[in-house]
């Protein structure tokens, strides 16, 4: 895993029980409009803010994973924009938002929904964050859902915007990727630490996310910059902590156990279907090069409270080590000891040794 070779010689599967429900929702804040611009007034640190309360929330046992996507903002459409740059307030900065989750119940769908429907009251629109727009998927259960559609999250590309305006008969058929070939992308990543990014942190995030390299005008040419926040805490991880002790949790490779979420930076581009057909004719190409100096920028970024970086999140720029901290010696060596691979054919950039 990981870019890091082995040779299976078994598997062990552990079979677990799915919920009888499982409702996937998307809360949006602060959509785009038909130029692409940003409408909505909620600000990100306040999303941002209450997003982290959520997950840390020793009330929410029913939330089994959440994402915060916040997309990346150009300075360019304001007159002072080399002054806001270099002033940057994150208390008044306006980004598109949009919150993934999951929410199991134990009930019928119809009671499930009204119970998310609650959350988004009670977690939300009670705090004035009532999001834009939502987007909620029940699924009934076993033989019923857990099609692939649950698993489309945080990436735009041609064939997630297929899915949102395919018809119900189609639901639960699986997307071919775009054109059938990958999308050119830059990812990197970190992890804030088990205390949070307090306010500090979050000034800093938010900043990296708005930038003079980020060119007004991209999204419509197929050009997608943001980031990814992916929770690891919460009552539904926990839960499993506690459960795995100490068959999986402390004898996993995973350094990072204590931290609470994973932030990744993405740079997609080329993913409208018109722009794949021109290939290298494509206005896009005009500029991507300065979204991937955003994304060198976001790599080396001073944002207090966070380290390391996810190992699945690969980017050659980060040292091996970092993905792996302190377990990086012990891993060199048991390689060393076990690895019947003298010669070390088995390798890659990113492989322990």
């Amino acid at each position: 895993g990981g870019m890091s070779y082995g040779i299976v010689t078994a598997f062990i599967f552990e079979a677990f029980k799915l919920p009888p429900t499982l409702i996937k929702f998307e809360l949006e804040w602060n959509p785009y409009n038909d130029e692409e611009k940003i409408e909505g007034k909620i600000k990100t640190l306040d999303i941002l803010t209450r997003w982290e309360e959520i997950i840390n929330s020793k009330k929410m046992p029913c939330l089994t994973g959440t994402n915060l996507k916040i997309n990346g903002k150009s300075t360019e459409d304001t007159e002072q924009r080399d002054s806001i740059y270099e002033e940057f307030n994150a208390d008044t900065v306006v980004h598109n938002c949009v919150m993934y989750g999951y929410w199991q119940g134990a009930g019928n769908q119809l009671d499930t929904l009204e119970i998310v429907e609650a959350f988004i009251k009670k977690e939300f629109t009670d705090y004035g964050l009532t999001p834009d727009e939502k987007r909620l998927d029940g699924i009934r259960g076993l033989g019923k859902g857990y099609s692939p559609r649950l698993e489309s999250w945080d990436r735009e590309s041609h064939s997630t915007v297929l899915l949102r305006g395919e018809s119900k008969e189609k639901e639960g058929t699986p997307y071919p990727p775009d054109l059938d070939e990958p999308a050119p992308h830059k990812i990197t990543s970190r992890l804030v630490d088990k205390d949070g990014l307090g306010d500090g942190g979050r000034a800093a995030l938010l900043h990296s996310l708005t930038s003079k390299l980020i060119l007004e005008g991209n999204r419509k040419k197929g050009l997608f910059t943001y980031a990814t926040l992916g929770a690891i805490v919460g009552d539904y991880y926990n839960k499993v902590a506690q459960e795995d002790e100490p068959k999986y949790v402390d004898n996993s490779a995973f350094p990072y156990k204590d931290k609470q979420y994973t932030i990744q930076y993405q740079t997609w581009w080329n993913l409208e279907l018109a722009e794949k057909e021109e290939l290298q004719d494509s206005k896009v190409y005009t500029r991507t090069n300065r979204a991937l100096d955003w994304m060198e920028e976001c790599r080396d970024f001073p944002i207090p409270n966070t380290s390391g970086a996810f190992i699945s999140f690969k980017d050659s720029s980060i040292p091996t080590k970092t993905y792996f901290a302190q377990n990086y010696d012990e891993l060199k060596a048991i390689k060393k000891e076990f690895s019947l691979d003298p010669k070390n054919h088995f390798r890659t950039r990113k492989t322990i040794i």
